[in-house]
C-alpha cells in the first residue's frame, strides 16, 4: 500500500481525559475521524493505534480497523513509529484522533506532498487563525514559518510575541494531520526525546530540535479540535451544520 493513515488514540488524555469515546452527535469521536479519514480518495487503509480495551471494544462495534499498542507511550509519535512497524506502507498519514470535523481534502492535500518531500522531511497541516482569541489560547498549538513556509518552531504560546507589534496578524496554528515516508519513522524511532519536545509536550518539535525539515500545507477549511471539554460544544454546533456529516449519520449513529 502506498498511504496509510494512522490514527492515534488514547483514554488517558491529561487536559480531557477519556476523549475519544464522548460522542458528538450520537458517535464516538474516534470514529467520526476514522470516518472522514476513510473518504480520502489518496489513502488506501485507516487504523486506529491505541493501548486501551475500550477504545478497541469501540472499533470492533463500528468496524474499524485498530492497532493494539503499548501503554507506555506518552507522545503520539511513538505510538504511531510502533503501529507503522506491524503495516506495510510506503508514506504513513498521522490524523489525531481529537479532530471530528477532519475534511477529506485536507487529507488529500498533505498526502499530495508528501510525494514533493525528501525521504527526512514531514509535511504538517497548517491554518491561518481567524480569531483573536485563539492566538493566546494555550490550547490552540502555534506555529511560526519561515520564508519557505517552513515551520522553525511549535508553541501553546503566543508565537510571534505580541508584545511589540499587537497589530501583527500572520499567526497559523497546526493542524493535527502529518504525513511522512515511513522511511523517515525509523529515523524518527532513534531520536531520543528532546528539550523543545518537552517543555511544549509536542513531539514534532523533536523533529525541529534535531534539524530535519517540517514542510507545511495550508488547510483551506476550518479546523476545530476537541483539546479540553469546553471544545465539544463549538465542535458539535458546527457539525450539525456539516455536509460531510450528513452523508454519514444515518450509517453510523447508534
Amino acid at each position: 500500500m502506498n498511504n496509510v493513515i494512522i490514527i492515534p488514540a488514547r483514554m488517558s488524555s491529561s487536559r480531557f481525559p477519556g476523549k475519544p469515546l464522548i460522542r458528538i452527535l450520537g458517535i464516538p469521536m474516534v470514529i467520526h475521524v476514522w470516518i472522514r479519514s476513510k473518504m480520502s480518495v489518496k489513502a488506501d487503509e485507516v487504523y486506529i493505534a491505541t493501548c486501551d480495551e475500550e477504545i478497541k471494544n469501540i472499533c470492533i462495534k463500528y468496524g474499524a480497523k485498530y492497532i493494539m499498542t503499548s501503554k507506555k507511550h506518552n507522545m503520539c509519535m511513538d505510538r504511531v513509529v510502533e503501529a507503522s512497524k506491524k503495516i506495510k506502507a510506503k508514506n504513513i498519514i498521522t490524523v489525531q484522533g481529537d479532530e471530528p470535523l477532519i475534511q477529506p481534502q485536507d487529507i488529500n492535500d498533505v498526502i499530495n506532498k508528501i510525494k514533493k518531500i525528501n525521504s527526512n522531511e514531514t509535511v504538517n497541516l497548517i491554518q491561518k487563525i481567524k480569531l483573536n482569541k485563539e492566538i493566546d489560547d494555550p490550547n490552540r498549538v502555534k506555529v511560526v514559518l519561515n520564508r519557505k513556509k517552513e515551520i522553525i518552531y511549535i508553541s501553546r504560546e503566543t508565537i510571534p510575541s505580541r508584545k511589540i507589534n499587537k497589530n501583527f496578524k500572520s499567526y497559523y496554528k497546526l493542524g493535527n494531520v502529518y504525513g511522512m515516508k515511513k522511511s523517515f519513522l525509523k529515523i524518527y524511532s532513534k531520536l531520543k526525546s528532546s528539550n523543545l519536545e518537552n517543555i511544549e509536550s509536542i513531539d514534532m518539535n523533536r523533529i525541529i530540535d534535531y534539524g530535519f525539515k517540517l514542510i507545511s500545507t495550508l488547510s483551506k477549511s476550518n479546523l476545530v479540535s476537541i483539546d479540553v471539554p469546553k471544545d465539544k460544544r463549538t465542535v458539535v454546533n458546527l457539525m450539525k451544520k456539516d455536509k460531510i456529516f450528513q452523508k454519514y449519520k444515518h450509517q453510523y449513529v447508534k
